[in-house]
């Protein structure tokens, strides 16, 4: 399951990624932005507007390392591994 998981994932490619990544965080910091208005606090009960926002805010958060993550870090995984040769991820039995 592992394996089928990893050949479905690494078959999506990483610009398709990294857009999906942008929409998210662009998508994130829009709804966020519209719940932080004075007219949400209006319309929506305030336990469930301090929840959305939360979860909003966190969501974004994540998103964003995650596009810093594959910013740096993936780009440096992939240079090394173009160095070394190594295209074999798992080894096969």
């Amino acid at each position: 399951m592992i394996r089928w998981t990893y050949e479905r994932l690494s078959a999506i490619p990483a610009v398709f990624i990294d857009g999906l990544i942008y929409v998210l965080i662009a998508v994130g910091a829009a709804a966020l932005t519209m719940y932080s208005t004075d007219d949400a606090a209006k319309y929506v009960d305030p336990h469930k507007l301090w929840l959305i926002k939360g979860t909003l805010g966190i969501g974004s958060a994540g998103v964003l390392a995650l596009k810093m993550f594959r910013s740096t870090a993936y780009a440096d995984h992939q240079s090394d591994k173009k160095k070394a040769g190594n295209t074999e991820h798992i080894t096969k039995p």
